[in-house]
């Protein structure tokens, strides 16, 4: 079982075993959670919008190679 003594700042115990330093705010924790969740939910729209403009972009390419087929098209059966 791991033994923990009290340093000078109350928010921290020092365990006496592996000698780390251990921080006692849960409140900071949970804050640390809540923003890494955050930063993660923004990554992931990121990806999501990124992951879009590639579509847009490749059915953009598309619509272009069919206009210019299309007017090839147009262009021998006017002649």
């Amino acid at each position: 079982m791991a033994k923990y003594l009290q340093t000078d700042d109350p928010r921290f115990v020092r365990d006496v075993d592996s000698k780390a330093l251990l921080n006692t705010d849960l409140n900071a924790l949970q804050r640390h959670r809540s923003e890494r969740e955050y930063f993660q939910n923004q990554q992931n729209d990121i990806n999501i919008l990124k992951n879009q403009v590639h579509e847009l972009s490749s059915l953009r390419e598309e619509m272009i190679e069919l206009k210019v087929l299309l007017k090839k098209n147009t262009s021998k059966s006017e002649i």
